[in-house]
């Protein structure tokens, strides 16, 4: 009769540390759970820097290209539709259609 139930005792002596384990592992700053969110919110943000880096560098071309007064000249015909004195702009517009 003792044996079963030190038996016993000991299996929910044991239920109740797993169990404990389980809850320290799954909650808290430290928790398995927070690990793998922290990861993945990382991989986020490294993919965002990545990113980022790349537009960095597209601009940082951009402005060498805009010390080039030729490159800014372009730029003032092609987008602002400007033109030097004693030159004509043709201008054509596409037919719409019915």
């Amino acid at each position: 009769m003792k044996r079963k139930s030190t038996k016993k005792k000991g299996w929910i002596i044991f239920f109740l540390l797993f169990l404990t384990l389980l809850l320290l592992l799954s909650i808290g700053k430290r928790g398995f759970i927070q690990q793998i969110r922290v990861r993945q919110e990382r991989k986020q943000l490294e993919r965002k820097i990545a990113e980022l880096k790349e537009e960095k560098k597209k601009l940082e071309e951009e402005k060498k290209k805009l010390n080039n007064s030729e490159e800014i000249e372009k730029i003032a015909r092609e987008k602002y539709g400007m033109a030097k004195k004693k030159e004509k702009v043709y201008r054509i517009v596409p037919k719409e259609k019915k």
